[in-house]
């Protein structure tokens, strides 16, 4: 029998522990939020717009289910052959895991893909691009900054959290297209101590300002 889609990451707006959450999924805009210029400087316009979003989130209790185009759904129907792939390749089994927040930061959590059965340390992250994108990471093997910065917090979450993944150390990146033969490539991604604290300050800055702003919201009802 085929290996059916994590039950975790299937409509993810329905689960409460996400509303009002600060995610580290890419499309969740904490990348973006929280990426400075040169001078030291926010991208302003990403910032506050993640701000509304959670405040929004907060003060109705309601999140906004993602608009989901053909080839996003592409990737999410692939994820399980990925993991398929990568088992078979490997004889290592996968686990799925559910949603974790973060032990001391509130608002602040993560969904990895995957742990592997026989070390609880190592998370999996996959990602099911077009062609043109499975090709420029097979020539260049380079992480895109937006998924190292997912990655960092599915390790900073995962790390002490009562989960499969208690002990989270490092991250098995992985792309897949099933036209490419093998199917996959694989790149270790080892998340440091130094990588973890820089995120979870900028992420306890972050969600300051959403409570903040929250507050403020309500005042003004």
């Amino acid at each position: 029998m085929p290996r059916q889609p994590n039950p975790h990451q299937q409509d993810p707006a329905k689960n409460p522990d996400r509303i009002g959450t600060v995610t580290v999924s890419p499309g969740g805009g904490l990348h973006g939020a929280i990426q400075k210029n040169a001078k030291g400087n926010y991208n302003q316009r990403s910032r506050d717009t993640l701000v509304d979003i959670k405040v929004s989130e907060q003060l109705t209790g309601w999140q906004e289910a993602a608009h989901i185009n053909k080839a996003m759904q592409d990737g999410l129907d692939r994820e399980a052959d990925c993991k398929e792939a990568v088992e078979a390749a490997t004889g290592r089994r996968i686990l799925d895991v559910p949603f974790v927040l973060h032990k001391s930061i509130p608002y602040f959590g993560a969904s990895p893909d995957g742990v592997f059965a026989d070390k609880s340390s190592e998370l999996i992250e996959i990602k099911c691009p077009q062609p043109k994108t499975y090709a420029r990471f097979l020539r260049t093997l380079e992480i895109p900054p937006e998924y190292q910065t997912q990655m960092i917090g599915q390790v900073a979450c995962m790390r002490d959290r009562p989960t499969r993944a208690q002990g989270a150390k490092s991250v098995l990146f992985c792309m897949y297209h099933p036209k490419f033969k093998p199917s996959y490539k694989a790149v270790p991604f080892k998340v440091t101590a130094r990588q973890i604290k820089e995120l979870e300050t900028e992420v306890t800055i972050l969600v300051a300002e959403i409570i903040e702003a929250r507050l403020t919201a309500e005042s003004n009802q």
